[in-house]
């Protein structure tokens, strides 16, 4: 969860909203044609595309992470400045280490719109969780922004410390970051995750008893010996924050390589719901 980076795929598409809402650039009933495909000509008139997996029809941003549609996703960012967004991402925390207390944490990587490899298609294709890379650690923390009305929660995983006659030397006080969103835009994205856990893509992540809020994301992996993507290897991943109407618990599990199934709102969902029922009884 700490030494890994890796594309996190559609779970980032949260970000994307909540980041879109909070400077402006979507309201609650703003709609968006997906017709298959985000498709924009950029100057030089290249005409960039990047595919859907349905034709959805009108869509709000809701509606977007319930069916995870990468056209509206593409479309939402365009709502965005460029170094605005990636400002915003980096105040999430993505791009440099959370700190917290376990050696061989990556920072991943966050690229500045002023890079080489900067292009016409990199802020559509960031919105939808690729060409960055996150580790889980830092989906985590990114996570407590919404579940903290706005506010991300520094990572620990030191709760108090001794000494050898039982003595409690320290004692863990939770610690803030910057004000990140509105506690409108915190809830706005809480109420779509539930929605996506009800009715969408993480439905299989849904408990009968406790609210819970989910996004799920699959990504291919890179191929590391012929470069690009591989047809093979995947990137499966689920976070879920529970319960939503008093979020306590942030729960992100990823799996790498599954054999046979490989779409996390069929193959990681599942274990969202059983971890979930787990910690709650817990």
């Amino acid at each position: 969860p700490v030494n890994d980076a890796y594309e996190p795929g559609s779970v980032f598409k949260i970000f994307t909203v909540a980041i879109a809402h909070s400077v402006g650039g979507i309201s609650y009933d703003d709609k968006f044609l997906c017709d298959g495909a985000y498709e924009r000509k950029i100057p030089g008139g290249e005409t960039i595309r990047i595919k859907c997996l349905d034709h959805h029809g009108w869509l709000t941003a809701s509606d977007a992470l319930k069916y995870s549609c990468n056209d509206v996703l593409g479309q939402i960012s365009d709502k965005i400045d460029d170094d605005e967004f990636i400002d915003k991402i980096k105040m999430l925390g993505f791009g440099s280490k959370t700190g917290i207390e376990m050696s061989g944490e990556t920072s991943g990587f966050v690229k500045e719109t002023d890079n080489k490899t900067w292009s016409g298609r990199s802020k559509a294709t960031i919105a939808i969780g690729q060409e960055i890379s996150v580790s889980a650690v830092q989906m985590v923390q990114a996570a407590t922004s919404i579940a903290n009305n706005g506010t991300p929660v520094k990572l620990s995983v030191i709760n108090k410390i001794t000494d050898k006659e039982g003595s409690v030397i320290f004692q863990h006080e939770p610690q803030y970051k910057n004000r990140i969103f509105s506690k409108a835009t915190a809830d706005y994205l809480l109420n779509c995750m539930e929605i996506t856990a009800t009715t969408g893509t993480g439905s299989k992540a849904n408990l009968s008893d406790v609210s819970i809020g989910v996004k799920t994301g699959t990504a291919q992996m890179a191929d590391k010996e012929k470069g690009g993507y591989s047809d093979t290897d995947f990137l499966s991943n689920c976070i879920a924050i529970f319960p939503v109407e008093d979020p306590q618990i942030v729960l992100y599990i990823v799996v790498q390589k599954a054999k046979g199934e490989t779409y996390a709102g069929r193959i990681v969902a599942p274990v969202i719901a059983k971890a979930a029922d787990l910690i709650i009884n817990h």
